[in-house]
């Protein structure tokens, strides 16, 4: 009969390990690890492929600077983004508090858009700019980006359009699932989304030079099969690599090894 509760026993001692709940985090301000950012200037090269085999296309040169300094007295980290494709192509110009890495000014502008958009969150106003003095920004857009932005400060987020930059303040762990409420100011609502570490990888470099990763991976529930995996350095937090899938194609990111803007 001892045997008998023994086993019971473990059995059920191992059952409820295995129905131990996922290690998820909603990432809230002291998570962040403002002592993982890489300031500095670096470059990434975008392409994109018709099959993982395929000859890469569509190259795009993404230029970041990241560099402390002080905004309206308080401590911050000013964030510039230039996407180069034969020509300027994408430009912007983030703001972020130097404690949470919170959004306090993003101005972005896209060149097929042909407008400029100007996000403040201090002063909660929103500024859009046509690229031609003669035309004006559909009065549909300002309004829609005008309330997803008042939406925004609900709660925390992150800024969605310095995700290479987010991903290095996290503190990862195996298995573990972020839940991020990320907001990329123009372009839709604030919106919880998760991403998991899948485990671990290396990626070799020149001279056969191996870097540990952790793997990070994002599933668009809005399209089924759709998904962005990451390459993240464990030793410094840097995004190494990126690689997307959508609508039957693959697109790349790929850290350079020099920098310069």
């Amino acid at each position: 009969m001892r045997s008998i509760l023994t086993f019971t026993a473990f059995l059920t001692l191992s059952i409820a390990a295995m129905a131990k709940p996922a290690d998820t985090l909603k990432v809230q301000p002291g998570d962040i690890d403002m002592k993982a950012l890489q300031k500095g200037e670096y470059s990434y090269i975008i392409y994109n492929k018709k099959s993982k085999d395929g000859p890469a296309m569509r190259m795009t040169l993404v230029k970041i600077s990241v560099a402390p300094q002080m905004y309206h007295n308080k401590p911050a980290i000013i964030i510039k983004q230039e996407w180069d494709r034969d020509t300027v192509v994408h430009a912007a110009y983030s703001v972020f508090d130097a404690k949470d890495f919170s959004t306090i000014e993003h101005e972005t502008w896209w060149k097929p858009l042909g407008y400029s958009m100007k996000f403040d969150f201090e002063s909660k106003k929103v500024t859009y700019k046509h690229d031609d003095p003669s035309k004006n920004v559909p009065d549909s857009v300002i309004q829609k980006g005008t309330n997803d932005f008042n939406g925004s400060f609900v709660k925390y987020n992150l800024n969605w359009h310095a995700d290479l930059i987010v991903y290095q303040l996290l503190p990862y762990k195996d298995n573990r699932t972020f839940i991020i409420n990320y907001y990329d100011p123009g372009f839709g609502k604030a919106e919880e989304v998760a991403y998991t570490v899948t485990g671990s990888d290396v990626l070799s470099g020149r001279d056969g030079e191996r870097t540990d990763c952790w793997v990070l991976y994002f599933t668009n529930k809005d399209h089924p099969g759709a998904y962005e995996r990451f390459w993240i350095s464990k030793k410094t937090k840097e995004v190494l690599k990126e690689e997307d899938f959508y609508n039957g194609a693959y697109r790349y990111k790929v850290k350079l090894g020099i920098g310069g803007f």
